[in-house]
């Protein structure tokens, strides 16, 4: 019978996001150039990964929604979380997770891109939500 030890499967978990880390910052080079051209592979690394913490402390810890944390932290300010209205929506009831509520922010935020008179109600609203009542 095999045997994997916590402490194996901790070091497993650690190689598996160091190469998340690494797609990740191939990613963003690649669709961010004006945030990470002049940024050294080196630090963009620690970056993510200090990004990546970060969000795990406010509940997002798939690699899809790291990824669009550390998007937005790059487009917005490694702050960006820190904003008032920004922290009102994540402490705002009507949204089940933290990841939902990044998703969401996420689609708005491009939709308001695509067409600035897009309602972001309706943007909700295709995730199932009604703002009516919040």
């Amino acid at each position: 019978m095999l045997y994997i030890s916590k402490e194996q499967m901790a070091k497993a978990d650690e190689k598996a996001r160091v190469h998340f880390h690494r797609r990740l910052r191939d990613y963003v080079r690649k669709k961010l150039p004006e945030q990470t051209d002049s940024t050294p592979d080196s630090k963009l690394l620690a970056y993510i990964a200090e990004q990546d913490k970060i969000a795990g402390e406010h509940e997002i810890k798939t690699e899809q929604g790291v990824a669009k944390w550390v998007c937005l932290s790059l487009g917005f300010g490694d702050d960006f979380f820190q904003e008032p209205p920004i922290k009102d929506y994540f402490n705002s009831p009507g949204l089940p997770d933290a990841e939902t509520k990044l998703a969401v922010l996420v689609d708005c935020l491009y939709a308001r891109k695509q067409n600035p008179d897009v309602k972001l109600e309706t943007v909700f609203a295709e995730h199932g939500f009604d703002l009516r009542g919040l």
